[in-house]
């Protein structure tokens, strides 16, 4: 299946794209600066200027050995950013093979006093039965604070805001209703957190101001350049539960406005075409 697979790319690539997609883009990290405007976030006030968060997902760590020098450079460049909060989008393990790896990425965040959020994602519960259960434990131990079906406020320069979580969509057991419930009344969270992007179509409208989420790794291998990279690309001709019309980027859906991370890893074939890993600094202005 792999053979055929790469036979597939390569032929859709060509050779010189092939060794490209092969042996440069997966390791040429983009950090990206999207902005949010705080006056155009009802009832936000005007201290969260200056708010910044770092978000990155599908890590897809193998089950052994460090992680690579692309998610290296990821967390020094979040360091040096310096973010208000890191928010870990799921995936970090590929078939949920538990890596102490991780563990040691998140102890260097937590280490610089920057507070880390996280939510799993499909790969997370791929592994033996419960072992997603023995990952959430080692890393909450190394500083990550969950937020699986939670919500969670925050103070910045005085102000008070809500973070939420939802579980992942497909392995998950995504729960919008209890979160809701743990939500002030009338509140709506300044983000909310899932992996699977398609997760915004089952939130109320205006259930959030802003919503991060990863899975689709950019489409991974897009064959058009930008912009129609973001409608020919692996992600939206896959069939089932990996399809998504939310492939990487802005996009705004009954009122939410939804940011697609690329990832850091990759799943299924190790190539990456006009999908540059990412790490996203989230800035409100």
């Amino acid at each position: 299946m792999m053979g055929r697979n790469l036979a597939l790319a390569g032929a859709t690539l060509g050779l010189p794209a092939l060794a490209y997609a092969r042996f440069v883009e997966p390791f040429w990290l983009e950090v990206s600066h999207p902005v949010v405007h705080v006056e155009e976030l009802t009832g936000i006030s005007d201290h969260l200027k200056g708010f910044k968060v770092a978000f990155f997902s599908d890590l897809h760590l193998p089950d052994r050995g460090p992680a690579s020098d692309t998610i290296w450079h990821a967390v020094e460049r979040t360091l040096l950013e310096k973010p208000d909060m890191v928010m870990l989008g799921g995936d970090m393990f590929d078939h949920g093979r538990y890596n102490p790896a991780m563990a040691d990425i998140a102890r260097v965040i937590k280490g610089a006093g920057i507070p880390i959020f996280g939510v799993l994602g499909n790969h997370d519960y791929f592994g033996r039965r419960g072992e997603y259960l023995r990952i959430m434990r080692a890393l909450e131990e190394a500083g990550v604070k969950w937020l699986i079906n939670q919500a969670e406020p925050f103070d910045y320069k005085g102000g008070q805001y809500w973070l939420a979580g939802i579980d992942d969509w497909v392995k998950g057991e995504p729960d919008i209703q209890g979160v809701t419930g743990q939500l002030p009344s009338g509140e709506r969270p300044l983000l909310v957190l899932t992996h699977n992007p398609q997760t915004v179509k089952a939130l109320p409208p205006n259930f959030a101001h802003v919503m991060l989420s990863g899975h689709t790794h950019g489409g991974q291998i897009n064959p058009a350049l930008p912009p129609l990279h973001r409608k020919l690309n692996w992600i939206t001709f896959k069939e089932g539960h990996h399809h998504s019309e939310f492939p990487l980027g802005w996009y705004t859906y009954n009122g939410i406005r939804l940011y697609v991370g690329k990832g850091l890893g990759m799943s299924g074939m190790k190539l990456r075409f006009n999908a540059r890993p990412e790490v996203v600094i989230l800035q409100f202005v």
